[in-house]
């Protein structure tokens, strides 16, 4: 048999160091414009999951209002888990997995019911100012027999704007969990502490979800170093069960004596970027 050795290709060659740098360099171009979107997209869906999982919650709101004459449940914080929201409307919902927000992943929350100690995602309103004055969905917090406070729910029918007050919402609080300003501090105090970009997930009482921008500001006006409240300060008054309302909480307190919609203004007059 004869072998014939056929010659060398003279068009194959190595890539020069030269062509090797500028493919790396078109590599990392492409890789600096492509992960932000990538990284965009993917914090869009876990926007999106949010207001499924606050559509879920609000539902679960508004049947348990249907059976309980149209009022609003009642919370304890003397309870652990067992006395608020999350634990009350399971009934209605048989899953634990839709109060977790997927952009949050603090733990050291309460650990009655979920063992991780992870910490919600979402809570309900409990008013724009302060967690006891009774301006949100719930009355005036008072003492409650069996131990500890009590916040009863207000009656849809008392909400002069359902479509206008919010229910629900993503909160930077531990439990016990609420959207007042003042207690957004569970993931730090600076503007870093703020997920999904900006855009928060709200629901309403009227049953529609929507996002909210979101931003960090100080309110020393109360002694306040840092408070996560809405970018455009005339939306704080959807915090308000109703504008005209005035706090029963007696005693010398910002906003004392004034109406919802007008302490509402008053913070977005007084409160200071950072």
């Amino acid at each position: 048999m004869r072998i014939v050795l056929l010659p060398e290709n003279p068009m194959r060659r190595a890539f020069t160091l030269i062509e090797l740098l500028v493919v790396i360099a078109i590599i990392a171009i492409l890789a600096s414009i492509l992960f932000p979107v990538f990284a965009q997209a993917k914090e869009t869906a876990k926007r999106i999951v949010c207001v499924s999982n606050l559509k879920n919650l609000t539902m679960a709101f508004l049947m348990y209002g249907a059976d309980n004459d149209d009022n609003i449940l009642t919370q304890n914080n003397d309870l652990d888990d067992r006395g608020e929201f999350q634990y009350l409307l399971q009934p209605y919902i048989k899953n634990r997995e839709i109060f977790y927000c997927p952009s949050r992943r603090r733990t050291g929350c309460d650990s009655a019911i979920d063992p991780t100690g992870r910490c919600l995602g979402y809570a309900p309103n409990f008013g724009i100012y302060s967690y006891i004055n009774g301006l949100g969905i719930f009355k005036a917090r008072t003492p409650d027999p069996i131990g500890g406070y009590m916040w009863v729910g207000r009656n849809f029918g008392e909400f002069s704007s359902p479509a206008e007050l919010i229910l629900a919402g993503d909160t930077n609080d531990t439990n016990m969990y609420t959207l007042t300003f003042y207690f957004q501090t569970g993931d730090g105090e600076t503007p870093s502490a703020i997920r999904h970009g900006g855009q928060y997930q709200f629901s309403y009482a009227d049953g529609h979800a929507k996002n909210m921008r979101m931003a960090a500001y100080s309110f020393y006006a109360d002694g306040d170093a840092f408070d996560i409240m809405p970018q455009n300060g005339k939306l704080i008054r959807q915090y308000c069960y109703n504008p005209d309302a005035v706090s029963t909480r007696t005693g010398s307190y910002y906003g004392a004596g004034l109406t919802c919609g007008q302490t509402a203004d008053n913070i977005a007059r007084d409160r200071v970027p950072l």
